[in-house]
């Protein structure tokens, strides 16, 4: 969902601020109402690429929940996407969000957009746009899927160790890791970013299924992973149907 932190903190640089957010929103695709599938085969596996969006308009995921029944009724092992953070201590999740340069996304995506854009840019979006619900919601069943991801810890261990210590100021605490922080943000490349949000968590799928004994898997990953993931198995030697 990085484009979608991008579009928001764009919203303070133009007066159209309506004409962009829905523009913005139609483009990253949330105001999609069908699913997109890639799929990729092998000789011995065949892969199902379900690229997701974290907001969407309900015709979207009622879409995304037939396509998982039809999956799940030929026997496809999901793998889900969810960074781990349960138990995640207090200091951890503070440097994620600093890191992040947004709040913590604890109780969905549509709280941002309700508290950042609804209250202080009062803008109109175009279509109704409700948080991506449980994979239990969209038909994921519990005993043929794993979150295949990494946990926050992971996560912030690879950027410090790579990249240098994250260190917290006093005004890093003043608010909840929920909303936006008092600190001047903190600013990581683009290309650091996606190496730790995009390369880093795209890896641990490709290697789990370098290792996999089912045959046929579908990957339930938001779409900005969709890029490094269809190139990881190209290099693979998968064949991609798109």
């Amino acid at each position: 969902m990085k484009h979608f932190i991008l579009c928001l903190s764009l919203l303070s640089l133009f007066s159209c601020k309506n004409l962009l957010l829905n523009t913005s929103f139609k483009i990253m695709g949330i105001y999609d109402d069908f699913a997109k599938m890639h799929i990729a085969n092998s000789t011995s596996k065949t892969i199902v690429l379900l690229p997701t969006h974290h907001l969407g308009t309900p015709s979207y995921y009622d879409d995304l929940h037939k396509k998982m029944d039809s999956l799940s009724a030929l026997n496809y092992f999901f793998y889900t996407e969810k960074v781990k953070a349960d138990g995640a201590n207090d200091t951890l999740l503070r440097k994620f969000r600093k890191f992040l340069g947004s709040p913590v996304a604890g109780d969905g995506y549509k709280h941002i957009i309700d508290s950042i854009v609804g209250k202080k840019h009062k803008i109109k979006l175009k279509k109704e746009i409700i948080d991506q619900p449980s994979y239990d919601e969209l038909g994921v069943p519990v005993d043929q899927s794993e979150n295949v991801d990494a946990t926050l810890e992971e996560l912030m261990n690879y950027y410090e160790t790579t990249y240098g210590k994250i260190e917290l100021a006093p005004c890093d605490f003043e608010t909840s890791v929920l909303e936006e922080s008092n600190c001047s943000k903190f600013k990581v490349p683009k290309d650091i970013r996606n190496d730790v949000i995009m390369d880093f968590r795209n890896n641990i799928v490709l290697k789990r299924i370098d290792v996999e004994t089912h045959d046929k898997i579908a990957i339930i990953y938001g779409d900005a992973h969709t890029p490094g993931l269809l190139q990881g198995l190209k290099n693979r030697g998968y064949q991609i149907d798109e």
